[in-house]
């Protein structure tokens, strides 16, 4: 019984950390920035339409 529970355990943890994970850039210096052919717009967390946070538009 302790020897299944330790494999349950093990396997978890094993598991957990080969699962895919954020790439840990939460600050504003990862965030695309706009150039001469691209305006990015950032919306705010109650405008957003899914996990993206912001839409790049192209400018002509």
């Amino acid at each position: 019984m302790k020897l299944r529970l330790l494999l349950l355990v093990l396997l978890s943890g094993l598991l957990s950390a080969c699962a895919s994970q954020d790439n840990g850039c939460d600050s504003a210096s990862c965030r695309p920035l706009a150039d001469s052919h691209h305006l990015t717009i950032w919306w705010p967390s109650d405008m957003r339409n899914g996990t993206q946070d912001y839409t790049q538009v192209t400018v002509r």
